[in-house]
């Protein structure tokens, strides 16, 4: 199977755990993977104006040298197209706040035609109740939901 991966907003802004960090950093290794760098303008989404943080960071956790920014929640079209060149059977969503970026990602891939899928304990989201409400949303309405990184590599047992 031909799979690709997107790490979605994985800064420092979002806190990531370090033993996700690390967990995703391996997968690099062994797949294709694009980053997205949530970049503030308020042009575009006025995040100030409505109260909420401004993400200042200048890089991503991930080891890879494909990165595009993203203002707001919506994967930029030029991700899209890096995936359509990839030409993957399956997407990897991991990355930052299941309940608001990563299902936003998901929802992107979807509406493109992509088959995304996710490993809930690869994503980390504000709370884990809003963590757990977004994997049922995810499985019922977007794809694939993986029990386990084992199973994400070795299939069901």
């Amino acid at each position: 199977m031909n799979r690709c991966m997107v790490a979605v907003d994985m800064q420092n802004f979002f806190r990531p755990s370090p033993g996700v960090v690390a967990q995703v950093n391996q997968l690099t290794q062994t797949m294709p993977t694009a980053a997205t760098l949530l970049r503030h303008d308020e042009a575009q989404v006025p995040l100030a104006k409505m109260g909420k943080p401004v993400p200042m960071d200048n890089g991503v956790l991930v080891t890879t040298s494909t990165v595009f920014d993203k203002v707001g929640f919506t994967l930029p079209m030029e991700l899209l197209q890096w995936l359509r060149g990839q030409n993957p059977d399956e997407v990897l969503v991991v990355g930052g706040h299941t309940d608001a970026n990563v299902l936003a990602a998901g929802v992107s891939l979807f509406s493109a035609g992509f088959a995304p899928c996710i490993v809930p304990l690869l994503n980390y989201g504000n709370d884990w109740f809003r963590h757990s409400v977004t994997v049922k949303v995810w499985e019922q309405e977007i794809g694939k939901v993986y029990a386990s990184l084992a199973e994400f590599k070795f299939g069901g047992m």
